[in-house]
């Protein structure tokens, strides 16, 4: 006995069968990072808190200048105390110094160069403490000013790097942080990269979004092909 072969299904009424379609290189991403949650808001308090914590010291820019004038100070209550006791050590050879300041007028090459290096050192320290250095650590958005949470550099491009790969045709990926700017350098063995850098550079932006820092981090895509 012999057993009819079944009929093909029948698309129930509206469906349509998808037909056949090439996928463009790029266009497919694997994992794709989910955006930044809604419960972490944006708070600028919070923000602010986050980058004050995570600003660097400037350490041994003060602590160079906390020596310098730590000797100063002793120097000046040295010779101080021991004049009052009728026994000055005289580390300073205040004649000497005396004489030389009153034979030298202000314009001279001395003075002036004596002047501009202390101007100048002057000036290097103020800027030491007004433009910020980089950060030890990236501060992540919280929320909350109480809550501080870092990232280091060097994780949070790892992670930027792993986003880019998982585009479909990257073969390698590397992120390097310059400034703010995250600067992808992204090889693929495809000989059509058409669209290819635009997903990787919309990878990596999702990336940045689900990791939430608290500053934006433009990015920059160099892709290198055949």
């Amino acid at each position: 006995m012999t057993v009819p072969a079944s009929p093909p299904p029948t698309p129930a009424s509206g469906a349509h069968l998808a037909p056949d379609s090439t996928t463009a290189p790029g266009a497919e991403i694997a994992e794709r990072p989910s955006p930044l949650p809604a419960g972490v808001p944006r708070n600028r308090a919070a923000d602010r808190a986050a980058n004050r914590a995570f600003r660097p010291r400037r350490v041994v820019p003060a602590v160079i200048t906390a020596a310098l004038m730590t000797l100063l100070g002793i120097l000046v209550a040295v010779e101080t105390i021991s004049a009052l006791l009728g026994r000055p050590v005289r580390w300073i050879p205040y004649d000497r110094l005396l004489g030389w300041a009153s034979s030298t007028t202000w314009n001279s090459p001395q003075v002036m160069l004596g002047g501009s290096v202390l101007t100048a050192l002057g000036l290097l320290l103020v800027l030491l403490a007004l433009v910020p250095g980089q950060p030890r650590l990236i501060p992540a958005r919280t929320g909350d000013p109480d809550l501080i949470i870092g990232m280091q550099r060097r994780g949070f491009t790892r992670s930027l790097a792993h986003a880019a790969r998982q585009v479909q045709g990257i073969d390698r990926a590397r992120v390097r942080l310059h400034g703010r700017t995250a600067q992808v350098t992204a090889d693929s063995s495809l000989r059509d990269t058409t669209g290819l850098a635009e997903a990787v550079r919309q990878a990596v932006t999702d990336r940045i979004t689900a990791l939430a820092p608290v500053d934006d981090h433009p990015v920059r895509v160099n892709l290198r092909g055949k």
